[in-house]
């Protein structure tokens, strides 16, 4: 891992009378795969709310690449390095996969031909050329994960926010999407991945913070993650699968 790429530093944010996050510090390293884990409510996408300008935070503040974010609006964040995913996948069902992606390449160069090229370059990567006039609504949810994958890798970015990415898939499904990941992480690709079940960021993610009732109770490796009494404790009832 190399320098700190991603900060959020005592993030506090409040809907009325509840305390959605409660002071939260997460540090993310240049080339790592960072895991944000909890139980529903706990915070996470919230979390990933504040760091891209969707939701602004009563205290604390962003850092990235060693400048304060936290005043730019969503679209200037794209545009620095911060892209991310949606747990809930938001595409354009009616048009086709090409223009699914061109749109946030020509959000991103404003020339069409550029904007084609990346589209192209991006759908190849992820192996959906073949898919490419197909109505984006017509896929099988990993193909739609991959979609928005390349929406997001268009834009180029420093660090790609991934929100429950492996939700809705099968066990193939989610070690192909792991593959998918591992593979732009060795290429100078950043993660931080929210998710609720550890056993998938197990296999990538060298660091977790696990939040509970907005709160960061545990910081460390998966694997000292299972065994930590604070974190076995937030998880009763829903288990650490």
């Amino acid at each position: 891992m190399g320098r700190v790429v991603l900060e959020a530093r005592n993030l506090t944010k409040r809907f009325g009378g509840l305390v959605a996050l409660k002071r939260v510090n997460i540090s993310v390293s240049d080339g790592e795969i960072y895991g944000i884990i909890g139980p529903n409510g706990s915070g996470k996408t919230t979390l990933f709310n504040v760091i891209t300008g969707i939701l602004r935070q009563d205290e604390g503040e962003i850092i990235f690449m060693g400048k304060d974010i936290s005043r730019l609006p969503p679209h200037a964040r794209a545009r620095i390095g911060i892209a991310r995913t949606f747990q809930n996948i938001r595409v354009y069902p009616h048009l086709p996969v090409y223009y699914n992606v061109a749109v946030a390449a020509l959000a991103k160069y404003g020339d069409r031909g550029e904007a084609h090229r990346e589209a192209l370059r991006v759908l190849n990567l992820m192996k959906l050329l073949g898919d490419a006039w197909r109505p984006a609504g017509s896929l099988t949810p990993y193909k739609l994960k991959l979609t928005e994958f390349a929406r997001a890798l268009v834009l180029k970015p420093k660090v790609m926010l991934l929100d429950e990415p492996f939700a809705g898939l099968t066990p193939g499904e989610s070690g192909m999407l792991i593959d998918v990941i591992r593979d732009l992480n060795e290429n100078g690709m950043t993660f931080v991945i929210i998710e609720h079940k550890l056993r998938y960021l197990m296999r990538i993610a060298s660091r977790v913070a696990v939040l509970c009732f907005g709160e960061k109770i545990f910081e460390g490796k998966p694997e000292d993650a299972v065994r930590d009494k604070r974190v076995i404790e937030a998880y009763i009832g829903g288990g650490l699968s």
